[in-house]
Protein backbone atom coordinates (compact mmCIF):
# COMPACT_ATOMS: atom_id res chain seq x y z
CA UNK A 1 0.00 0.00 0.00
CA UNK A 2 1.42 3.56 -0.99
CA UNK A 3 2.53 5.63 2.17
CA UNK A 4 1.50 9.04 2.38
CA UNK A 5 4.99 11.79 2.99
CA UNK A 6 6.89 14.63 1.40
CA UNK A 7 9.65 15.34 -0.93
CA UNK A 8 11.97 17.98 -1.06
CA UNK A 9 14.10 18.70 -4.12
CA UNK A 10 16.36 21.45 -5.07
CA UNK A 11 19.94 22.49 -6.12
CA UNK A 12 22.55 19.82 -7.02
CA UNK A 13 19.75 17.47 -7.76
CA UNK A 14 19.19 16.57 -4.03
CA UNK A 15 16.43 14.94 -3.26
CA UNK A 16 15.04 14.10 0.44
CA UNK A 17 11.79 12.51 1.58
CA UNK A 18 10.06 12.27 4.94
CA UNK A 19 7.12 10.10 6.07
CA UNK A 20 6.02 13.30 8.64
CA UNK A 21 7.73 16.02 8.10
CA UNK A 22 9.78 15.42 10.96
CA UNK A 23 11.91 13.23 10.05
CA UNK A 24 13.96 13.64 6.49
CA UNK A 25 16.38 11.16 4.40
CA UNK A 26 18.61 12.45 1.39
CA UNK A 27 17.63 9.88 -1.05
CA UNK A 28 19.93 11.45 -4.39
CA UNK A 29 22.32 14.12 -4.84
CA UNK A 30 23.48 14.64 -8.44
CA UNK A 31 26.77 16.95 -9.60
CA UNK A 32 26.91 21.02 -9.59
CA UNK A 33 24.55 22.87 -11.83
CA UNK A 34 21.65 20.33 -11.90
CA UNK A 35 18.65 22.00 -9.98
CA UNK A 36 15.04 20.13 -9.83
CA UNK A 37 12.65 22.80 -9.42
CA UNK A 38 9.32 21.39 -9.25
CA UNK A 39 7.99 17.76 -8.16
CA UNK A 40 4.82 16.52 -7.90
CA UNK A 41 2.97 13.03 -6.70
CA UNK A 42 0.13 11.47 -8.64
CA UNK A 43 -0.90 7.29 -8.92
CA UNK A 44 1.73 6.33 -6.59
CA UNK A 45 4.32 7.87 -8.73
CA UNK A 46 6.89 11.06 -7.96
CA UNK A 47 8.48 12.90 -10.23
CA UNK A 48 10.95 15.63 -10.52
CA UNK A 49 11.57 18.05 -13.34
CA UNK A 50 14.37 21.02 -13.57
CA UNK A 51 17.81 21.68 -15.68
CA UNK A 52 21.11 21.25 -16.33
CA UNK A 53 23.04 23.28 -19.26
CA UNK A 54 20.02 23.18 -22.10
CA UNK A 55 18.68 20.32 -21.23
CA UNK A 56 15.39 19.43 -18.85
CA UNK A 57 16.20 16.53 -16.23
CA UNK A 58 14.08 14.46 -14.64
CA UNK A 59 13.94 12.25 -11.92
CA UNK A 60 11.07 9.74 -11.24
CA UNK A 61 10.46 7.00 -8.32
CA UNK A 62 7.90 4.43 -7.36
CA UNK A 63 8.63 4.04 -4.18
CA UNK A 64 9.92 7.20 -2.44
CA UNK A 65 14.03 5.72 -2.37
CA UNK A 66 15.12 5.09 -6.11
CA UNK A 67 15.21 7.64 -8.73
CA UNK A 68 16.02 7.18 -12.07
CA UNK A 69 16.87 10.15 -14.12
CA UNK A 70 16.61 11.17 -17.54
CA UNK A 71 16.71 14.40 -19.69
CA UNK A 72 14.76 16.03 -22.28
CA UNK A 73 16.54 19.08 -24.60
CA UNK A 74 15.01 22.25 -23.60
CA UNK A 75 17.66 24.06 -26.38
CA UNK A 76 18.50 26.84 -23.76
CA UNK A 77 14.69 28.43 -23.69
CA UNK A 78 12.05 25.55 -23.32
CA UNK A 79 12.56 24.82 -19.73
CA UNK A 80 9.82 23.10 -17.48
CA UNK A 81 9.24 25.67 -14.55
CA UNK A 82 6.14 24.10 -12.80
CA UNK A 83 4.37 20.49 -12.77
CA UNK A 84 1.17 18.85 -11.82
CA UNK A 85 -1.12 15.87 -11.58
CA UNK A 86 -4.53 16.15 -12.41
CA UNK A 87 -7.09 13.50 -14.28
CA UNK A 88 -4.12 10.72 -14.80
CA UNK A 89 -1.51 13.18 -15.85
CA UNK A 90 1.40 14.91 -14.95
CA UNK A 91 1.38 18.22 -17.01
CA UNK A 92 4.41 20.74 -16.75
CA UNK A 93 4.89 23.99 -17.83
CA UNK A 94 7.53 26.46 -18.78
CA UNK A 95 8.91 28.91 -20.88
CA UNK A 96 11.96 31.53 -21.81
CA UNK A 97 11.34 33.40 -18.95
CA UNK A 98 14.83 35.58 -19.79
CA UNK A 99 12.86 36.71 -22.72
CA UNK A 100 11.85 40.13 -22.98
CA UNK A 101 9.53 39.90 -25.30
CA UNK A 102 7.38 36.45 -25.62
CA UNK A 103 8.47 33.78 -23.31
CA UNK A 104 7.03 30.97 -25.71
CA UNK A 105 4.44 29.19 -22.89
CA UNK A 106 4.67 25.73 -23.53
CA UNK A 107 3.40 22.71 -21.81
CA UNK A 108 4.47 18.59 -21.90
CA UNK A 109 2.80 16.13 -20.20
CA UNK A 110 2.65 12.28 -19.63
CA UNK A 111 0.57 9.68 -17.63
CA UNK A 112 3.75 7.57 -16.18
CA UNK A 113 6.19 9.81 -16.43
CA UNK A 114 8.57 7.80 -18.28
CA UNK A 115 7.14 9.05 -22.08
CA UNK A 116 6.24 12.69 -22.77
CA UNK A 117 4.45 13.99 -24.98
CA UNK A 118 6.72 16.79 -27.53
CA UNK A 119 6.26 20.68 -26.35
CA UNK A 120 3.00 22.44 -27.16
CA UNK A 121 2.50 25.98 -27.04
CA UNK A 122 -0.04 27.30 -24.32
CA UNK A 123 -0.73 31.13 -26.24
CA UNK A 124 -0.06 34.07 -24.69
CA UNK A 125 3.48 36.19 -24.43
CA UNK A 126 4.32 35.59 -20.67
CA UNK A 127 5.14 31.93 -18.62
CA UNK A 128 2.68 30.33 -16.49
CA UNK A 129 4.22 29.98 -12.95
CA UNK A 130 1.64 28.12 -10.79
CA UNK A 131 -1.59 26.26 -11.95
CA UNK A 132 -4.27 24.91 -9.94
CA UNK A 133 -7.04 22.55 -10.94
CA UNK A 134 -10.74 21.40 -10.33
CA UNK A 135 -14.15 21.06 -10.77
CA UNK A 136 -13.04 20.29 -14.67
CA UNK A 137 -10.73 23.18 -15.09
CA UNK A 138 -7.38 24.38 -15.31
CA UNK A 139 -6.69 27.85 -14.03
CA UNK A 140 -3.32 29.20 -14.35
CA UNK A 141 -1.15 32.48 -13.13
CA UNK A 142 2.06 33.55 -14.36
CA UNK A 143 4.39 36.55 -15.35
CA UNK A 144 3.40 40.12 -15.80
CA UNK A 145 0.24 39.70 -14.46
CA UNK A 146 -1.10 37.06 -16.93
CA UNK A 147 -4.54 35.13 -15.49
CA UNK A 148 -5.34 32.33 -17.94
CA UNK A 149 -7.80 29.20 -17.45
CA UNK A 150 -8.36 25.90 -19.62
CA UNK A 151 -10.60 23.32 -19.68
CA UNK A 152 -8.11 20.52 -20.67
CA UNK A 153 -4.64 22.08 -19.41
CA UNK A 154 -3.64 21.72 -22.27
CA UNK A 155 -3.53 24.58 -25.64
CA UNK A 156 -6.96 25.64 -25.11
CA UNK A 157 -5.92 28.38 -22.65
CA UNK A 158 -7.71 31.77 -22.57
CA UNK A 159 -6.37 34.94 -20.55
CA UNK A 160 -8.05 37.24 -18.67
CA UNK A 161 -7.82 40.37 -20.18
CA UNK A 162 -6.39 44.01 -19.31
CA UNK A 163 -4.47 42.55 -16.19
CA UNK A 164 -1.21 44.82 -15.30
CA UNK A 165 1.93 43.53 -14.32
CA UNK A 166 1.47 45.08 -10.19
CA UNK A 167 -1.55 42.87 -9.69
CA UNK A 168 0.70 39.37 -10.46
CA UNK A 169 -0.53 36.60 -8.48
CA UNK A 170 2.70 34.28 -7.10
CA UNK A 171 0.76 31.21 -6.35
CA UNK A 172 -2.70 29.65 -6.52
CA UNK A 173 -4.80 26.99 -5.47
CA UNK A 174 -7.92 24.97 -5.43
CA UNK A 175 -10.82 24.17 -2.62
CA UNK A 176 -14.47 24.27 -1.81
CA UNK A 177 -15.00 25.16 -5.50
CA UNK A 178 -13.21 28.11 -5.85
CA UNK A 179 -9.77 29.53 -7.14
CA UNK A 180 -7.95 31.60 -4.25
CA UNK A 181 -4.58 33.27 -5.75
CA UNK A 182 -1.92 35.29 -3.79
CA UNK A 183 0.86 37.94 -4.53
CA UNK A 184 2.87 41.12 -3.50
CA UNK A 185 1.61 43.44 -0.78
CA UNK A 186 -1.07 40.31 0.85
CA UNK A 187 -2.66 40.55 -2.65
CA UNK A 188 -5.95 38.27 -2.53
CA UNK A 189 -8.59 37.17 -5.19
CA UNK A 190 -10.66 34.19 -5.66
CA UNK A 191 -12.33 32.69 -9.13
CA UNK A 192 -14.61 29.95 -9.77
CA UNK A 193 -14.11 30.25 -13.64
CA UNK A 194 -10.90 31.33 -13.78
CA UNK A 195 -11.76 34.47 -15.99
CA UNK A 196 -13.68 36.51 -13.53
CA UNK A 197 -11.88 37.82 -10.81
CA UNK A 198 -13.18 39.18 -7.44
CA UNK A 199 -13.08 40.20 -3.66
CA UNK A 200 -9.70 41.80 -4.29
CA UNK A 201 -7.71 42.15 -1.03
CA UNK A 202 -4.65 44.10 -0.37
CA UNK A 203 -3.07 44.42 2.59
CA UNK A 204 0.66 46.09 4.12
CA UNK A 205 2.91 46.95 1.87
CA UNK A 206 5.88 44.37 1.39
CA UNK A 207 4.04 41.93 3.09
CA UNK A 208 4.31 39.51 0.19
CA UNK A 209 2.36 36.02 0.08
CA UNK A 210 4.36 33.46 -1.48
CA UNK A 211 1.95 30.71 -1.03
CA UNK A 212 -1.08 29.13 -0.65
CA UNK A 213 -2.64 25.79 0.02
CA UNK A 214 -6.00 24.30 0.63
CA UNK A 215 -6.23 22.32 3.98
CA UNK A 216 -9.52 20.30 3.04
CA UNK A 217 -11.33 22.75 5.77
CA UNK A 218 -9.45 26.31 4.91
CA UNK A 219 -7.25 28.79 2.18
CA UNK A 220 -4.08 29.00 3.86
CA UNK A 221 -1.95 31.99 2.74
CA UNK A 222 1.49 31.98 3.68
CA UNK A 223 4.08 34.95 3.34
CA UNK A 224 6.52 37.22 4.87
CA UNK A 225 5.62 38.25 8.23
CA UNK A 226 1.86 37.37 7.85
CA UNK A 227 -0.30 34.22 7.51
CA UNK A 228 -3.79 34.20 5.88
CA UNK A 229 -6.81 32.00 6.57
CA UNK A 230 -10.19 32.15 5.17
CA UNK A 231 -12.30 29.37 4.38
CA UNK A 232 -14.13 31.19 1.14
CA UNK A 233 -11.44 33.24 -0.40
CA UNK A 234 -13.55 36.22 1.02
CA UNK A 235 -13.29 36.54 4.65
CA UNK A 236 -9.88 36.32 6.10
CA UNK A 237 -8.14 36.32 9.75
CA UNK A 238 -4.73 37.32 9.29
CA UNK A 239 -2.36 36.27 12.32
CA UNK A 240 1.36 37.52 11.97
CA UNK A 241 4.02 34.66 11.90
CA UNK A 242 7.38 33.97 12.48
CA UNK A 243 10.21 32.02 10.28
CA UNK A 244 8.02 31.89 7.71
CA UNK A 245 9.26 29.66 4.41
CA UNK A 246 9.22 30.74 0.67
CA UNK A 247 6.95 28.11 -0.58
CA UNK A 248 5.20 25.26 1.32
CA UNK A 249 2.44 22.32 1.19
CA UNK A 250 0.71 20.50 3.59
CA UNK A 251 -0.52 17.28 4.27
CA UNK A 252 -0.96 14.52 7.39
CA UNK A 253 -2.24 17.75 9.64
CA UNK A 254 1.10 19.66 9.21
CA UNK A 255 2.42 22.47 6.98
CA UNK A 256 6.00 21.92 5.46
CA UNK A 257 8.23 24.70 3.39
CA UNK A 258 11.45 25.72 2.52
CA UNK A 259 13.37 28.68 2.71
CA UNK A 260 17.00 30.12 1.44
CA UNK A 261 19.12 28.23 2.21
CA UNK A 262 18.41 24.29 2.58
CA UNK A 263 16.10 24.81 5.30
CA UNK A 264 12.96 23.05 5.97
CA UNK A 265 10.79 24.28 8.44
CA UNK A 266 7.32 22.65 9.78
CA UNK A 267 4.67 24.13 11.59
CA UNK A 268 0.98 22.63 12.84
CA UNK A 269 -0.69 26.10 12.65
CA UNK A 270 1.14 27.74 9.61
CA UNK A 271 2.32 30.41 11.85
CA UNK A 272 5.22 29.28 14.39
CA UNK A 273 7.30 27.43 12.14
CA UNK A 274 10.29 24.78 13.45
CA UNK A 275 13.54 24.23 11.38
CA UNK A 276 13.60 20.13 10.98
CA UNK A 277 16.36 20.06 8.16
CA UNK A 278 19.20 21.81 7.25
CA UNK A 279 20.83 20.58 3.91
CA UNK A 280 24.26 22.13 2.21
CA UNK A 281 21.65 22.26 -0.89
CA UNK A 282 19.34 24.64 -1.54
CA UNK A 283 15.22 23.00 -1.71
CA UNK A 284 13.28 24.87 -4.15
CA UNK A 285 9.96 22.94 -4.04
CA UNK A 286 8.25 20.13 -1.53
CA UNK A 287 5.29 17.87 -2.20
CA UNK A 288 2.88 15.53 0.04
CA UNK A 289 1.14 12.34 -1.80
CA UNK A 290 1.65 8.54 -1.60
CA UNK A 291 4.37 6.90 -3.43
CA UNK A 292 4.07 2.61 -4.19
Amino acid sequence: MATPGFVAVGHNAVIYVSPDGERWEQVHVGKEGEIYRTVAIGNGVGIAIGSYGGDNITAITTNGKDWTVGKKEAGYVRYIRTLIYEGGSFIGYGGDGGSVGSSRPFEFHSTDGKTWSEFQDVGGPHMLRRIAAGAGKFVGVGDRGRLSASPDGRKDWKDVVGTTAKETLVDVAFGNGIFVGVGLNSLRMRTKDGMTWSDKQIGEEGEHLTSIVWTGTQFTAIGIGATFFSADGVAWKRESNKNAPLTATFGNGVYVGAKWKGRVLLSKDAIDWREVLKSEFHMTAIAFGAIG
